[in-house]
């Protein structure tokens, strides 16, 4: 798993590899690194309503096209697979959830109904590109390096997360907590709550 080395993460989301990926995860940093180890954060959601204003057919292509994410570890004997599109939209086309990691993704493969394949991966890398263009933008980042006790709670479908490399020794190692809460027992508190449901 990339996340327990040192090298930068590009932004994601986890487990996308779940069909349903948890709805909140929460990082609890107890040491920090020695140098680097900066946490991003980006929000999915303005990212896709950019993408939508921008570059529409690149968003109709990420909201419509399914891909597939795999996590496999023999040792413990996993094999988990979804798929999904990166922006997932409801009835009404209003932005609902995104599921974003290249780490965890396979190779795309078109289905069997596409009759021009060279046009298919064309229009699948020109909006892959788009978005990534779209997520390097400052304006929807935020970068900041967490404080040993500091805590941040992120929407998993909506916000990406990502790191940057750092430097570390045996003696102090960079050490984070986390844990994961379901997108329906999120849900079931909004209710609770009087909330709306998102």
């Amino acid at each position: 798993d990339s996340a327990y080395g040192s090298e930068s993460l590009p932004l994601h989301t986890d487990m996308t590899y779940y069909r349903d990926p948890p709805g909140l995860q929460i990082f609890t940093m107890k040491q920090t690194s020695l140098k680097g180890g900066e946490s991003i954060y980006c929000d999915g959601f303005a990212a896709a309503t950019i993408l939508q204003q921008e570059h529409p057919e690149a968003f109709q292509t990420l909201s419509t096209v399914d891909r597939t994410f795999r996590c496999v570890d023999r040792e413990t004997g996993w094999h988990l697979e979804a798929k999904g599109p990166v922006i997932q939209t409801n009835g009404f086309g209003q932005i609902v959830g995104i599921r974003h990691n290249d780490l965890d993704r396979l190779p795309d493969l078109p289905p069997p109904k596409v009759r021009d394949i060279h046009r298919y991966y064309q229009k699948l890398a020109q909006a892959h590109r788009r978005w990534n263009e779209t997520l390097a933008r400052d304006d929807i980042r935020l970068v900041i390096a967490l404080q040993p006790g500091d805590t941040m709670i992120v929407a998993n479908q909506r916000c990406m997360h990502a790191r940057c490399s750092f430097e570390t020794t045996a003696e102090r190692p960079r050490s984070v907590m986390g844990c994961y809460v379901s997108q329906e027992e999120l849900n079931s508190r909004y209710r609770m709550e009087g909330l709306p449901v998102p």
